[in-house]
Order: C-alpha cells, then sequence, then structure tokens
C-alpha cells in the first residue's frame, strides 16, 4: 500500500480522483510509493498558485505528476471541455495535458531550488500524465507520448503497471543511466519532507472521528421498512453482515411489541451484549414488559424460580461446562418451563448463528405462546461469518430453522451503518470475502491505520505508541476506545501494559469500577465483544489469518470499529494482506 498524504481525501473530492486515490493506494505494487493529493504549488508567471492531483514518487523509478479528468471530455478548435455525470458542461482553461505538464515542471523546480546540494535529485526523471477515468484516449496527435495518457481502458489493467511503464519510457527519453536508479529511499524521504509542508491538511482525528459519529448514527431507510415487515409477519427471520443494524432492530423490536402490551424476552448468545439489552431496556423501556439479557442467563433465572432449582443447583454445581449446556440447561430447562404458565407473546433473538441448535429451540417451543410454529419471533443473525462458536453450516442452519419454526418471512439486511466505509470495505477484504456483504456506508471517514510487528517487543512498542497517542488526541475519550485481542488480557500484548506511567488498560468487566485519573482504556477479546461495538478499536495480536476461523474472528473484531480502526499485524501475514486487498480491483469486487 502506498504511503498517502494526506490520507485521505476531502468531502468534496471529485469520484474520478477518490477512483484513482484508491487505485494508488491499495495497488499491491506501490507498497513503497509516497503520493501527494492535491499538492498546492507556488507558480511563476500569470498564475501564482496551482494545484496537482497527484504527484507520485517511485522509488527507483521516478517522479510522475498526475491530472485526473472524468466524465466526457471533447476538445472543439483547441478548446476543452468536460462534461459531468448530470449533463452539466465546463470549459477548461487550458489543455489538461498542459496542465500537468506545467504541473510537473513546478514541482521539479521546487525541488530543485530547496534540494540544491542534493546531485542525485538530476538522475531522477520527472513525467507527467493525463488520466481520463470514464472514457477512451484522445486521438493521436494531440501534442503528448502514448504513455502520458491513461484511460478507462487501461485502468482496468492496473495504474502501478502503466505508471512503472511510463518511468521507463521517460528515462530513455531523456538518456538517463544511473545506478542504483533514483530516487533511492534517502532522496526519497528528502523529496517526500520538502513537498509536503505546501499542502499537509492535518484534520485531528478527534474530529474526524465525531464528525463520522453524527452522521453513522441515524436509522436508514432500509431499517424502517424492515420494522414495517416485521410488524406484519408473526415469524420473521433476518440476515446481515457485521454493521447492517441487527441488534438495534432487535431492540426496536422488542420495545414496540412491548408497547403494544406485549410480554416480550430479548436475548442473544453474549454476556456483554446481554448486559447491554438489560441497560438499554431499563433506560428506555420503564413500564414495559421486556426480559432482556443473555440467553443462558435467562434460562437459568427461570429454572432457579421453578419447583426444581435446588435439584438444578446441585446438578449444575457437579457438572463441567460442556455437559452444563449440552445436557443440564436443556433437561433442567424444560422442566421448569413447561411448569410455568405465564409464557412470552414473543421472542426476539439477536445472534441467532450462535444459539440457532436444537436444544435452544425446543426450549423457544416451549417458552413462547403457540409454539415456533404458531407463535410470533423474529430472529437476527449472520449465518456466513459471524457463527465463532460452531453453528455450522448456513444451509444446516436453515433446514433446522424450517422444521422447528415452519414457515417464517426472510429478509436480508444490505446495508453496512455502523461503519465507516474504509473500516467495512476493508474489513470484507481481509475476511475473505470475494465480493461485498454489504452495500457501503456514505460516511468515508478516516483510513484504517496499518501497523506491522516482528515480535512481542516490537508489537508492545507499537501498541504503546497507538494509545498514548490516542490518550493525548484532542476529542476522544479513553471510552471511546476498545483494545481488542484473539487471546486474554495476561496473553495479549495490552497485557504487557496493563499500568503504563501515561495510561491504564482493564479489562471491559471491570471497567465500570475503576477510579483511576490517568486515562483507562477497556480491554476485550474479540468473541467476547461480538455484538458490540466501539467508536476507535485497536486490534493487535494479528498473528495468522490463514484460515475459515482466523477470518471469521478477524471479521468479527474489526467490525466493531465504527469510525477509526487501528490494526497490529505480524510480518508473516504481509503475503495474506496483500492478496486480499488485490480483491479490491477485481470486477467481482467493484
Amino acid at each position: 500500500m502506498a504511503k498517502m498524504i494526506p490520507p485521505h481525501w476531502h468531502d468534496k473530492t471529485p469520484r474520478s480522483e477518490q477512483r484513482v486515490f484508491s487505485m494508488l493506494q491499495n495497488d499491491p505494487q506501490t507498497e513503497d510509493w509516497v503520493v501527494f493529493h492535491s499538492l498546492n504549488l507556488k507558480q511563476s508567471g500569470a498564475r501564482p498558485y496551482g494545484e496537482v492531483d497527484f504527484v507520485v514518487l517511485i522509488p527507483g523509478a521516478g517522479v510522475f505528476c498526475l491530472e485526473v479528468k472524468g466524465g466526457r471530455v471533447a476538445c472543439t478548435d483547441g478548446a476543452w471541455t468536460t462534461t459531468d455525470a448530470s449533463g452539466a458542461t465546463y470549459a477548461l482553461k487550458r489543455s489538461p495535458f498542459v496542465q500537468a505538464q506545467e504541473g510537473m515542471h513546478e514541482v521539479r523546480k521546487s525541488l530543485e531550488e530547496r534540494l540544491a546540494r542534493a546531485p542525485e535529485l538530476y538522475k531522477v526523471p520527472f513525467g507527467y500524465a493525463v488520466i481520463f477515468t470514464d472514457v477512451e484516449a484522445p486521438p493521436t496527435g494531440i501534442g503528448t507520448e502514448p504513455w502520458e495518457v491513461i484511460d478507462h481502458h487501461s485502468l482496468t489493467t492496473g495504474l502501478a503497471e502503466h505508471l512503472l511503464r511510463a518511468a521507463k519510457q521517460q528515462r530513455a527519453r531523456h538518456h538517463i543511466q544511473s545506478s542504483p536508479a533514483e530516487p533511492q529511499p534517502q532522496l526519497l524521504r528528502k523529496m517526500r519532507d520538502t513537498l509536503r509542508p505546501d499542502f499537509d491538511r492535518i484534520i485531528a482525528r478527534g474530529t474526524l472521528v465525531n464528525d463520522s459519529e453524527r452522521r453513522l448514527l441515524r436509522l436508514t431507510e432500509e431499517q424502517y421498512y424492515l420494522l414495517d415487515l416485521l410488524a406484519g409477519n408473526a415469524r420473521c427471520l433476518f440476515e446481515g453482515a457485521a454493521g447492517t443494524g441487527k441488534t438495534l432492530l432487535a431492540l426496536e423490536f422488542a420495545r414496540r411489541c412491548s408497547r403494544s402490551g406485549d410480554r416480550v424476552l430479548l436475548i442473544c448468545f453474549n454476556k456483554l451484549l446481554g448486559d447491554w439489552f438489560v441497560n438499554e431496556i431499563r433506560a428506555t423501556a420503564t413500564g414495559m414488559d421486556v426480559t432482556a439479557g443473555r440467553f443462558y442467563k435467562c434460562l437459568r433465572d427461570a429454572i432457579v424460580s421453578s419447583a426444581i432449582a435446588a435439584e438444578f443447583q446441585v446438578a449444575e454445581q457437579q457438572s463441567h461446562s460442556p455437559e452444563l449446556f449440552n445436557s443440564i440447561y436443556p433437561l433442567f430447562g424444560q422442566l421448569a418451563l413447561e411448569e410455568c404458565a405465564n409464557r412470552f407473546d414473543v421472542i426476539v433473538m439477536d445472534e441467532a448463528q450462535d444459539l440457532v441448535r436444537r436444544p435452544v429451540l425446543d426450549l423457544l417451543n416451549v417458552w413462547v405462546k403457540g409454539g415456533l410454529r404458531e407463535g410470533r419471533w423474529a430472529f437476527f443473525g449472520d449465518f456466513h461469518r459471524q457463527a465463532i462458536y460452531g453453528s455450522g453450516r448456513p444451509e444446516d442452519v436453515y433446514e433446522l430453522i424450517g422444521a422447528h419454526c415452519g414457515f417464517c418471512a426472510r429478509a436480508t439486511l444490505k446495508q453496512n451503518c455502523r461503519n465507516t466505509r474504509r473500516v467495512g470495505e476493508e474489513t470484507a477484504l481481509l475476511s475473505g470475502f470475494e465480493s461485498p456483504p454489504y452495500r457501503m456506508g456514505q460516511v468515508d471517514g478516516a483510513p484504517v491505520d496499518y501497523l506491522d510487528y516482528s515480535d512481542a517487543e516490537s508489537q508492545r512498542s507499537a501498541l504503546e505508541k497507538v494509545l498514548s497517542r490516542l490518550a493525548s488526541e484532542p476529542g476522544i475519550a479513553p471510552d471511546d476506545v476498545v483494545i481488542l485481542s484473539r487471546h486474554r488480557l495476561d496473553q495479549s500484548a495490552a497485557g504487557k501494559l496493563v499500568d503504563s506511567a501515561l495510561f491504564r488498560i482493564r479489562s471491559v468487566e471491570q471497567f465500570a469500577s475503576t477510579d483511576s485519573r490517568i486515562p483507562t482504556f477497556r480491554f476485550a477479546t474479540a468473541a467476547a465483544f461480538k455484538g458490540m461495538e466501539s467508536k476507535i478499536v485497536v486490534l493487535c495480536d494479528v498473528d495468522r489469518i490463514e484460515t475459515d476461523e482466523d477470518r471469521s474472528l478477524l471479521y468479527v473484531a474489526m467490525s466493531r470499529a465504527r469510525s477509526l480502526l487501528t490494526v497490529l499485524l505480524h510480518d508473516r501475514t504481509k503475503a495474506d494482506v496483500r492478496e486480499a486487498f488485490k480483491r479490491r480491483m477485481s470486477d467481482l469486487w467493484r
């Protein structure tokens, strides 16, 4: 991935430039490149200031200035015009080739003035190109070389490959023969540091996060439509990838049913999510009859309130975890629920991918009025990537639901309304999807930050720098942040930093009780945090993404971040990451 400066495009950046930005940023061949976007330069002559769409510093190849033109392009009697998607036509003050060439000369002049003591600069080829993102190249005879034109056909083969060929042609044109070929890393760093002050628009990440949050926190039209569908069907199964709003829909539907006078059971698999449901119902559903929480916690409460409580507690103390969930809870739960006369009118289940099992469905069949075939229920789940507790193939789940529950209305949530566009897209790529599992959101947000590590000490150092920065970042509060890992805290890189001089790290279970004046960050395993979300996620201990289980866990962890995501990746994952990002260039992904 190229080093993009600035690391994100402005909200008003044209679509054509956004496309070129993404191609330069994500092409595996641009890993060591430096790319400036919207580089402002002081010019001589009648135009005192100018802007170059992209300036690309390519190690060992050269410097290229790119002018990007989207939409339809025409030239009549030497006058250039462009026409956008809405049909509006605009006159260009000069040829885009002249514009690109002038930008190249100004970049070279600026570097020569400021790097006068760097003689190797004169061994660097400078070139330019005009990119037409939506149309074919203009006809020949326009006073430019073929390699200085890139049209929409050329983009399908990769922008990096075209620029490398153009750099080779430019080197031959000017008879530049130097070994090693410039710019070498040292000169490239000087060039980058020289050009950066002219244009760098630093936006505090806290500002970016808060702006993203304001735009993300609203129900989509799709969610309103599905709430109406829920109201019109007694039994509904909703599927959706991470971030499509399943949990919020489940909560809102439970509230609406309760307002109508129904007795509602709102359940999930995960403890943290169950606790969150309890708190939300307490805060917003006063006077409503909603029992909420983790399924096994709600079931246990029902058992200990029954006549078989004493017998159950003895069996519970004598059993181990697998036996407890596979035998003890189903047996005593069935007896306790059959004894209970006060059944629920509606059952709302989130995280269905972890709960749709034969023993659970047998219990719910007793717990809801009319049973699962005649009663009212709504299940929400992601049966393709978030089933990290061994629920089986999606086909098996559908068959199981059909056998126990009969006919139900089915719908799919497709709009990602949790994550920014960048977080959502890169989560899907690294998780192994061949095409996006949802429609990306319209909030672009900050780029995902990837940091490499090679061993335990380098990861500890990288994580400490990330957290220290977040602790002092304006506009970011410590409780906006959660650190996630596949390991428990004591086995994670975060475990080595629990009592740093600049911050504290506490597990989510301990977080509420801390009274430290030092910034304190929450920590959780990715599995424990499933179903939850946070403004900012720092994901550490990513040392492999080879198997389906690895990718499922990565999918769960990355998708928890709403607005800002940092991922610490072991060096051994680089090849897998490179392959994952190649899919962004595929026709299926586009």
